[in-house]
């Protein structure tokens, strides 16, 4: 048995009771109703595009350099299936997203835990083509479209973090969580 600091109890509480896999299963839950919507762009909406993302995989990190604050990184990845018309051509591909968001955990009486995401910005967004040798007329298009792509998630990601169902999700009653397990075990 090593003694470890109550900031280290936290962040390993977090790991082990409230795990990474139950916070997913959360989010996954919240982010069922998958993203999708459209845009338009450039004078005469000469820039459209349709998208939906599919989410493929959620991980979560702590963020043990914030000790002795709680902390820990979420990262979600999917796919980004967009149909582009620009100046009248049609495009379809797909794009790798990753987004991370920073979640601090806060502490209420009795024993409440809030997670509070922050907002994100165009900096936690990774957009990677999918795909390979594409024609050099289609990457050069993706140089227009991946910014607009990029800031419509921020958008996104931004209003579900301020989303009252997110925010009642955030709320962790761990006496509540203790007692299931006792009904249950």
């Amino acid at each position: 048995m090593q003694a470890i600091s109550y900031a280290e109890f936290g962040h390993n509480f977090i790991q082990q009771v409230v795990t990474a896999h139950r916070l997913g299963n959360e989010i996954e839950a919240l982010l069922e109703q998958t993203i999708a919507g459209s845009m338009r762009k450039l004078p005469a909406d000469m820039l459209m595009i349709s998208y939906v993302f599919k989410l493929d995989d959620i991980s979560v990190d702590p963020l043990l350099n914030h000790l002795p604050n709680i902390a820990f990184m979420l990262c979600v990845r999917g796919d980004l299936q967009l149909d582009v018309e620009l100046f009248g051509i049609d495009l379809k591909f797909s794009l790798a997203v990753s987004i991370q968001v920073q979640i601090d955990v806060e502490t209420y009486a009795p024993v409440t835990l809030r997670l509070v995401p922050h907002p994100v910005s165009g900096h936690s967004i990774r957009i990677d083509l999918v795909g390979e040798n594409l024609p050099s007329d289609v990457l050069d298009r993706l140089k227009l479209v991946k910014p607009i792509v990029r800031d419509q998630i921020v958008k996104e990601v931004n209003a579900r973090i301020n989303d009252p169902s997110i925010q009642t999700a955030a709320n962790i009653d761990v006496l509540a969580l203790v007692s299931q397990v006792k009904m249950s075990g």
